[in-house]
Formats: structure tokens, C-alpha cells, sequence
């Protein structure tokens, strides 16, 4: 299962950046060493306002569990959005079903 988030930076001031950062490592932290998960890719923009996670998680439980931990430990400092993603080939059939309805 694959888990994307997105996330924006709220307003903060030298001392919330410097809690964030703190805050964030101890998740990342926590992050790695339950396991169950591995970060595919994570990139930030270049002014540092916004950044996109996707994530492979070995089951809904634990996407659910981290995505709850991420918003109560970051939502201070951060606007997250995290949805579960699917690759095209498993989309597909779903989108092609959603287009025959739709037109019949």
C-alpha cells in the first residue's frame, strides 16, 4: 500500500522552526525503528514552504497509525494531507469500470 503526503508550512517563528525540527527527528526516528514502512521518495520545494512523502506501507493499520502520529506531532507546525495512493495498473481497472457507468 502506498501513502502519499503532502504538507505546507503554517506561519512559524525561529523557536517552532527549531521544536518543529526536533519534533520531526524524534519522528523519524520512531519512524524507522517500528518498521512496517519504507519511504519511497521525499522531496521539499526550493523555498522550503511545502514537501511530498510517499511512503509503502505493509498494511492499512500501520499507514493509519503513522498518518495519525504525523498530524498530532506535526499539525502545530504543519498543514498535512495524507492519502493512500494507487499505481496506474491498479487504478485502471477501477477508472475504465467508473467511465462505463458513467456513460451508460
Amino acid at each position: 500500500m502506498l501513502v502519499g503526503t503532502t504538507w505546507k508550512t503554517r506561519p512559524l517563528s525561529a523557536a517552532q522552526l527549531n521544536r518543529m525540527m526536533e519534533t520531526w527527528g524524534k519522528l523519524e526516528a520512531a519512524f524507522a525503528e517500528r518498521g512496517g514502512a519504507e519511504r519511497l521518495c521525499w522531496y521539499i520545494t526550493t523555498d522550503g514552504s511545502a514537501g511530498v512523502t510517499v511512503n509503502k506501507v505493509k498494511d492499512s493499520d500501520t499507514a493509519d497509525a503513522w498518518a495519525l502520529e504525523a498530524s498530532v506531532a506535526l499539525g502545530e507546525f504543519l498543514e498535512l494531507d495524507t492519502r493512500i495512493l494507487l499505481d496506474l495498473d491498479t487504478a485502471l481497472p477501477a477508472i475504465t469500470k467508473a467511465v462505463e457507468l458513467k456513460n451508460s
